[in-house]
């Protein structure tokens, strides 16, 4: 799912947030004096993931009848569900 609505990025960003912040508090336990910088890069790469993250909500487009059709990866293959196979005509 990650992959087919383009999120990588946002989720690596969002790990690259946590590893900065528990390097923070490694910082902070052997009382570095920079290691206040460190948390607030965590905190900024935090917030860049989650507003990343929302990024296929927020730019869906509408269809016709008001419904949201978030645009997906074409390259990925998309797994066909058991109704629409259920739903031939007989």
């Amino acid at each position: 799912m990650i992959k087919l609505l383009k999120l990588q990025k946002a989720v690596f960003v969002l790990i690259l947030g946590v590893l900065s912040y528990i390097a923070y508090k490694v910082l902070e336990a052997y009382e570095v004096n920079h290691a206040r910088y460190l948390q607030m890069l965590a905190g900024i790469l935090v917030m860049v993931g989650a507003l990343w993250m929302l990024y296929p909500i927020i730019f869906a487009k509408k269809d016709d009848s008001g419904n949201a059709e978030i645009i997906t990866d074409p390259t990925v293959e998309v797994p066909v569900d058991g109704e629409e196979e259920k739903s031939e005509p007989e």
